[in-house]
């Protein structure tokens, strides 16, 4: 199986995933980069540390998906 990194970037700072994980497809890979996106975003965007928060999925060091999840508020 593929192995993927999912690096987490907030307002420019850089989480790397060294170890990675193993998927059996694409779409699980989408789903968990999604899903750890958004847990992600829902914790620095109610502490106010981020208004954005991107997943950089990588495959043999090329980015094969990104997720990019942003908060915009008006009053």
């Amino acid at each position: 199986m593929p192995r993927y990194h999912l690096h987490i970037r907030e307002n420019g700072r850089l989480i790397r995933d060294d170890e990675g994980q193993e998927f059996l497809n694409k779409d699980s890979v989408r789903k968990q980069a999604v899903e750890t996106g958004a847990s992600i975003a829902r914790d620095v965007f109610m502490n106010g540390s981020a208004k954005l928060v991107v997943v950089d999925v990588r495959k043999e060091d090329r980015i094969c998906l990104k997720v990019s999840i942003s908060l915009s508020v008006e009053e």
